[in-house]
C-alpha cells in the first residue's frame, strides 16, 4: 500500500500557517534553550573560541587537502591544543593554590601561638600607617587576640570547603568537555553551519542581515584581540615588575595578573595586594613602584591600546563595547566579556543599517 503524499512540492502557505510556523519554531527554540540552560554557556564558549580561532584553523585545515584530515585530523588537533592551552594554566593555578594553602594553614598554626609582630614599614606608611599599626596591634600582635580572629580558620574548616568545592569543580569539568566537544564540531562543519545559518537569516530579515553578521563577527575578533591578548601582555608587563621588584611568586602573580587584566578593573586588585605583600615585608619603596607602574600600564592600555583595537576593529564606539562587557560579565560571567560586545555590534549595525531600508513596492498598487 503506497504512502499518500501529504505535501506538495512547493506547498504555499496561508499566513495564519506561516506565523503559526513562525510561533512555533520559536517556542520549540525556547524550549531547548531551558532544557540545556545548565550547560548554555559551555555552548557560547564554543561558539567564541570558533568564531575567534577560525582563520588560524583555516591555515591549519587547509595543510593537507585530504579528506579524512580536513574532517577528523585538523578539528581534532585544534580542539586538542585549545584544551591544552586553557588546561595547563588552570592546573598551575590549582596546585599552586594547594601549596599556599598549606604555607597559609602553617602560617595560621604559627600566629595562634605566638601572634604576628608589626612590621616597622607598616607603621610608616603616609595617611593609612597608623591605623593600620593600631589594628595590628589589636588583633594580631597578642597570641591571644590572634587566635579568636583565626578561630573559624583551621584543617576541619578547610576539609569542608574542599567538600563544597568538588561537586563545583566536577560541574566545570563536565562544561569545559560540553565545550570542547561543541567546538570540535563547530571547526568541523563550521562552513556549512555559517552559510545555513546566513541563508536563513537573509530569508527572514533581507539580504542586509549578513552585515550584521558580519559586524558581530568583527565584535568578537576584536574582543578577544583587546581583552584577552591585550590583557594577557599587560599581565606579562606587570610580571616584569614583579621579578624585578621581589614579589613572592612572582610567576604566579603575573598569571593571575593576566587572568584579571582580561576583565576590566580587574589588575588594580592583584599589582596592589602584590604591592602590599612588598610594603609588609619592609620592601616599602618596591611596593609603591609596584603600584604605581601598575596604574600607568593600565592608564595606557584602557585609555589608549584597548579602545583602538576594539573600536576601531569592531567599528563601534568604545563606551558601548565597555558597556556590553560589563553588562555581559554580570549577566553571563566570563563568557559575556564576549557575548555583551557581539550584541552591541548587532545593535549599532542594525541602527546603521534601519535609514538604508527601503520597503519592496507591491506589483499590484
Amino acid at each position: 500500500m503506497e504512502t499518500p503524499l501529504i505535501h506538495a512540492r512547493n506547498p504555499r502557505l496561508t499566513p495564519f500557517q506561516i506565523n503559526a510556523t513562525v510561533a512555533g519554531g520559536c517556542g520549540l527554540a525556547l524550549c531547548v534553550v531551558f532544557v540545556m540552560g545548565r550547560i548554555f554557556p559551555a555552548i557560547l564558549w564554543a561558539c567564541v573560541l570558533a568564531v575567534a580561532l577560525w582563520p588560524s584553523y583555516l591555515r591549519l585545515r587547509n595543510w593537507k587537502p585530504a579528506n579524512i584530515w580536513q574532517r577528523l585530523g585538523a578539528p581534532g588537533i585544534f580542539t586538542a591544543t585549545v584544551a591544552v592551552v586553557v588546561a595547563a594554566p588552570v592546573a598551575f593555578a590549582v596546585f599552586e593554590g594547594i601549596r599556599e594553602a598549606q604555607s597559609f594553614m602553617d602560617w595560621v598554626g604559627g600566629a595562634r601561638l605566638h601572634g604576628v609582630s608589626l612590621p616597622p614599614s607598616v607603621a610608616q606608611l603616609p595617611w593609612l600607617g597608623p591605623r593600620i599599626a593600631a589594628w595590628w596591634l589589636a588583633n594580631l600582635s597578642n597570641p591571644n587576640d590572634a587566635q579568636a580572629l583565626f578561630r573559624d580558620l583551621g584543617p576541619g574548616q578547610l576539609v569542608g570547603l574542599t567538600r563544597n568545592i568538588g561537586p563545583d569543580l566536577l560541574h566545570r569539568a563536565l562544561l569545559f568537555f560540553v565545550t570542547l566537544t561543541t567546538l570540535f564540531f563547530l571547526f568541523r562543519d563550521g562552513e556549512a553551519v555559517w552559510a545555513r545559518c546566513l541563508r536563513l537569516a537573509e530569508s527572514t530579515f533581507g539580504p542586509r542581515s549578513s552585515t550584521v553578521a558580519l559586524h558581530v563577527i568583527d565584535a568578537v575578533h576584536a574582543t578577544v584581540d583587546g581583552l584577552v591578548l591585550v590583557g594577557f601582555a599587560e599581565g606579562l608587563v606587570i610580571g616584569i615588575a614583579y621579578g624585578l621588584a621581589g614579589v613572592p611568586h612572582a610567576i604566579s602573580f603575573a598569571i593571575v595578573t593576566s587572568i584579571f587584566a582580561t576583565i576590566p578593573f580587574g589588575a588594580p586588585l592583584i599589582f596592589c595586594l602584590a604591592g602590599l605583600f612588598l610594603i609588609v615585608g619592609g620592601k616599602t619603596l618596591a611596593g609603591f613602584c609596584v603600584v604605581t607602574f601598575g596604574f600607568l600600564v593600565v592608564f595606557i592600555t584602557d585609555h589608549i591600546v584597548r579602545p583602538i583595537v576594539i573600536g576601531g576593529s569592531a567599528k563601534i564606539p568604545f563606551l558601548l563595547v565597555l558597556l556590553g562587557i560589563l553588562g555581559g560579565l554580570s549577566s553571563l560571567g566570563l563568557v559575556g566579556l564576549f557575548v555583551g560586545p557581539a550584541l552591541m555590534a548587532m545593535l549599532v549595525a542594525i541602527w546603521r543599517e534601519l535609514p538604508k531600508l527601503t520597503p519592496i513596492e507591491d506589483p499590484q498598487s
